[in-house]
């Protein structure tokens, strides 16, 4: 008796560290990334936000239209994205052994499921006004006022989330607000009824969809953390399933005659490829952000490629870089710093005491 107790004493610890190894639950941390993956994914978070106004840009005619319909852009984006992650959601669910992990990965009711539709709608919505909001301004002041989100965010969370903000948060909030002030056209030079009409078109199009994007983003957020054990990409393959269902039954009423006239790629060419890669990728390289580098690398990436885009647009869109918008650049970045300072600081474990920047 005493030979079989030793033998499964020594046998249990065998057992449990293999447990271990196979356990690939999703609620456990990852493991730690090695600094070439950290900086390849946070290099492409950089490139592919300074790529899509670019890319949209790049696409729009002399008049501020686009030769393609905006909606089958919106529409096809959403099929890219499925299609981009249903291999990969394939790959998860195959390569786990544990038959009850498989379940996890996908436990989620038609019910629940439907919640989903929601954030569809608003992201719809909010990747519509993104072309709207470029016909009328460059991608330059696109970046710098689309970080108006920012304002949102902190008052969405505090209303919705209940997250409180520090006092030295809400004077970046208020910075902020002069940043995108700042940015914004000046309405003396130009034609009252010329361009400054089209750029305070273009402003409520960016505020706009940033109330909705941001507000579409905490939607998500909620429901994401509510099926913590569920995977991610499966998550994503409902919520783009939602949107090719919400924004097809747009397109078709809204524009069934033109569909039916011209057929649905009707003014398709070589920019509205580009666009329709910079738009799918961009949903799923930040999917990567948010899993394995977090929050705080996607701030500040957008402050980054706001930088990269503004040197761009000014090789290749005529912006004039005037002293005012490389003070609206310098108080965005100031104040997305003061926002996240603590954040940053607990990230990499700084004593404040020790930090006098």
């Amino acid at each position: 008796m005493a030979a079989v107790l030793r033998h499964r004493g020594e046998a249990m610890p065998v057992q449990i560290k293999k447990l271990e190894e196979n356990d690939i639950s999703v609620t456990k941390k990852p493991s730690p990334l090695s600094w070439v993956s950290y900086l390849v994914i946070a290099s492409m978070a950089i490139g592919i936000k300074s790529w899509q106004p670019l890319a949209i840009a790049s696409a729009k005619q002399e008049d501020g239209s686009y030769n393609f319909s905006k909606g089958t852009m919106v529409l096809m984006c959403e099929i890219t994205k499925l299609l981009i992650c249903i291999p990969i959601f394939l790959y998860s669910y195959y390569t786990t052994t544990d038959p009850s992990k498989r379940f996890a990965m996908m436990n989620l009711s038609f019910q629940d499921s439907l919640r989903y539709m929601i954030p569809a709608i608003l992201y719809g919505a909010s990747n519509t006004l993104v072309y709207f909001g470029l016909s009328y301004i460059n991608p330059a002041l696109f970046h710098v006022l689309g970080n108006i989100r920012i304002i949102t965010a902190g008052i969405l969370y505090r209303i919705i989330m209940k997250q409180k903000q520090t006092d030295l948060q809400w004077l970046a909030l208020m910075f902020l607000t002069i940043g995108a002030i700042l940015a914004s056209p000046d309405a003396s030079k130009s034609d009252l009824l010329g361009e400054s009409s089209k750029a305070l078109l273009g402003l409520f199009f960016i505020t706009t969809m940033c109330l909705i994007s941001t507000s579409s983003s905490i939607y998500t957020e909620l429901f994401f953390k509510k099926g913590q054990d569920i995977s991610i990409w499966y998550q994503n393959l409902v919520l783009y399933m939602y949107g090719i269902f919400v924004n097809g039954f747009y397109l078709l009423f809204t524009e069934h005659e033109s569909l039916n006239a011209n057929g649905f790629f009707y003014g398709w060419d070589w920019s509205a490829i580009h666009v329709l890669v910079a738009q799918s990728l961009m949903g799923v390289i930040l999917s990567f952000v948010f899993k394995y580098l977090g929050n705080i690398v996607y701030v500040i990436s957008l402050t980054v490629s706001m930088v990269i885009t503004a040197v761009f647009s000014i090789i290749f869109f005529e912006f004039q870089c005037t002293l005012t918008f490389i003070c609206a650049v310098m108080v965005v970045t100031g104040a997305i710093y003061l926002y996240y300072r603590m954040k940053i600081l607990d990230h990499y474990k700084i004593d404040e005491r020790n930090f006098s920047f």
